[in-house]
């Protein structure tokens, strides 16, 4: 093609294309790119949820695989009572009434507690030495007691005994047990799933006069008379109205006991439950 014909197209070809308007493709494209930012922004929203479903699903399934079930109830071991052996961790569970032998006391006990009329723990312990032995070189006890209370000893050493039952009869004579002081209450409670009062009592030194075999505060239906030998030990008293049977459960420590075995005391106190046939 000659260079006179190359000119002649090239002014036949700007009459057939129409010149673009740069300024309004500025403004499309402005307008565009922002409705392409809005359209990956909804997308991306919509990613992220979806992500976050799945990866919450994900999580459950890892976690709870099938229907979800409650856990399978710990069968409680029976608790033997007054052996003065350690015990292994666990639940238990005693029949705290004589006069209602459906009535089951559920607790749960850490490693290391000692069984007695209730289970507790104290020092004195040392190699080959029992814990009815380590009892002679204690310095501190914490301790529970989950029982059925008929009789309270208001009186002093060995004097008789008030046979009691209903639960207002108990807390009244408790205020005015022999070598004990009222530091609070009674008032009432709601505790181990029925009504209750609560009381806090400390030991007084007056037990000190009496011979070893007439300390006894008061008496059980299931388990004798309990007696208490250390000054100054402090007791929390819940007495329990479980459909008209009164039971005791107390929590008991002695001054020098330390924070953890009182922690652990707590823990016991927290894990009784009350169960009737009901």
């Amino acid at each position: 093609m000659s260079e006179q014909q190359l000119k002649e197209f090239g002014a036949r070809a700007e009459t057939l294309v129409e010149i673009p308007d740069f300024a309004a493709l500025d403004r499309r494209g402005h307008d565009l790119r922002i409705r392409r930012r809005a359209g990956v922004a909804a997308a991306l929203a919509a990613v992220l949820a979806v992500a976050g479903v799945t990866v919450t699903q994900a999580h459950r399934i890892s976690a709870d695989p099938g229907p979800v079930h409650p856990p399978t109830p710990v069968k409680a071991r029976t608790y033997n009572g007054g052996t003065m052996q350690t015990l292994d961790a666990g639940t238990y569970a005693l029949h705290p009434s004589e006069s209602d032998r459906t009535l089951t006391a559920e607790l749960t006990l850490p490693r290391g507690w000692n069984s007695w009329i209730g289970p507790n723990r104290f020092d004195g312990h040392a190699p080959g030495r029992s814990n009815d032995e380590a009892l002679g070189h204690l310095t501190w006890y914490v301790g529970a007691l989950v029982l059925e209370v008929d009789g309270v000893n208001t009186h002093g050493c060995g004097s008789p005994w008030e046979d009691l039952t209903s639960t207002k009869d108990i807390v009244a004579a408790l205020g005015r047990a022999f070598s004990m002081e009222v530091v609070r209450g009674p008032e009432p409670d709601q505790r181990f799933g029925y009504p209750a009062t609560r009381m806090r009592l400390r030991v007084t030194q007056a037990f000190e006069k009496c011979p070893e075999d007439a300390l006894a505060v008061f008496h059980s239906t299931a388990d004798g008379y309990i007696q208490y030998a250390f000054a100054g030990t402090v007791m929390d008293v819940w007495v329990v109205d479980v459909h008209g049977t009164p039971i005791y459960v107390q929590r008991a420590w002695t001054p020098k006991a330390p924070a953890s075995a009182r922690s652990e005391l707590d823990s016991v106190i927290d894990s009784i439950e009350l169960k009737t046939a009901e």
